[in-house]
């Protein structure tokens, strides 16, 4: 249209807008900048590198894991334990020091003794004057009770102070695994032996005193 000034003409191949990027022209990089055989080598060392670590990634991933043996336990300190030792319940039974298996309780003029030749029989129920406890009847029928402190066997006369004479309650003893017999009228005296014969007698607190007052109990065959 006449009258009007004609547009100026626009550069060729230019992109307007922020920045005013030229994109027939690239803006030059790392590696156009640098010299080709610089630019051969560094990409060489990728290559090896990568390589390298392949090679030693296979090298670990395909070899077997040593076989390991499993470690033995550690011994125990704990002693080997012995065959239990029988608990003193209701039935028939033989009583021996700890010291001496085959030395049994037995009666001697009526009295009670221990004695390696002889073995008695006790028939073990519920206490005369106490069922938690225990009284001890020879084959008889007589009791083993305790009188002026001294064991021995008598018949009942159906007394309390029989009866109470006459039943014993059972104390862990030591070992473990044997027994202490107290009396129930003076629970703080317990079955002692002196030499071969027997006494209701109190604790000393001594080591002597205690292996004195413990007793196994077998079971009578």
């Amino acid at each position: 249209m006449t009258g009007q000034a004609p547009e100026p003409p626009r550069p060729a191949g230019t992109v307007y807008g922020r920045g005013g990027v030229d994109v027939r022209e690239p803006r030059p990089g790392l590696l156009t900048r640098t010299h080709p055989a610089v630019t051969a080598l560094v990409c060489a060392g990728i290559v090896g590198v990568l390589a390298l670590g392949y090679t030693i990634w296979r090298a670990t991933g395909d070899e077997p894991e040593p076989l390991t043996r499993p470690s033995a336990p550690a011994p125990s300190s704990a002693a080997p334990s012995g065959p239990s030792r029988p608990r003193l319940a209701a039935g028939s039974w033989l009583l021996a020091p700890l010291d001496d298996p085959d030395t049994h309780l037995t009666s001697a003029n009526g009295f009670a003794a221990l004695a390696p030749d002889e073995r008695m029989v006790l028939i073990a129920g519920p206490g005369l004057a106490d069922p938690a406890c225990f009284s001890f009847r020879a084959g008889d029928g007589r009791y083993l009770r305790h009188f002026d402190y001294r064991l021995r066997f008598d018949a009942t006369d159906d007394s309390d102070l029989f009866r109470n004479d006459a039943t014993f309650c059972p104390q862990p003893g030591l070992p473990a695994g044997t027994v202490r017999l107290s009396s129930k009228n003076y629970p703080d005296h317990v079955v002692h032996r002196r030499g071969t014969d027997l006494y209701i007698d109190e604790p000393d607190g001594s080591a002597t005193f205690t292996a004195d007052s413990s007793f196994q109990v077998q079971p009578a065959a």
